[in-house]
């Protein structure tokens, strides 16, 4: 792994768990057991559809220059940004286990500042994959939730 990628990974989970913290310093958690069972579910089915992205393209989160293929199966037949999506839950997961205002603002941030690395990396694979990241693009038009794949998969039923 970049060293990189590992910094910003420690930063984006060190803040989520000192946004936590400052919850309860400041009596901003407010939870119960309902949120501690959506929470957690949310939170370990963001790492595992994180985990399938990986697993399907190990690739992924690395510099631009490392991906030498553009993969259409498993999680990424449904959004082109899998990876993102299962971190966005993640981090939602535990705010929302924690009931905690701070954690849900960063999670907010954090998804937001995801979103933009989308973007932007969505044009970098244009540019060096081309016609074949735009067929892509066509073939599963959801970045991050699979609304039209479902739409499609409930009308054939």
């Amino acid at each position: 792994m970049d060293k990189r990628i590992f910094i910003w990974q420690l930063i984006t989970w060190c803040s989520l768990g000192v946004s936590v913290l400052i919850g309860f310093i400041f009596d901003l958690n407010f939870t119960n057991t309902l949120c501690c069972i959506v929470g957690w579910t949310l939170f370990l089915l963001g790492m595992y559809i994180h985990y399938l992205s990986h697993k399907v393209h190990p690739k992924a989160h690395e510099d631009i220059d490392a991906i030498d293929y553009v993969t259409t199966k498993g999680v990424y037949s449904w959004v082109r940004h899998p990876g993102y999506l299962g971190l966005a839950l993640a981090f939602f997961g535990v705010a929302i286990a924690f009931g905690s205002i701070p954690a849900l603002i960063v999670a907010i941030s954090l998804t937001i500042s995801h979103c933009i690395q989308a973007v932007r990396e969505e044009d970098l694979m244009l540019r060096k994959f081309g016609e074949v990241y735009a067929r892509y693009m066509e073939e599963v038009p959801d970045r991050f939730i699979p609304i039209r794949k479902l739409i499609r998969v409930l009308r054939k039923r």
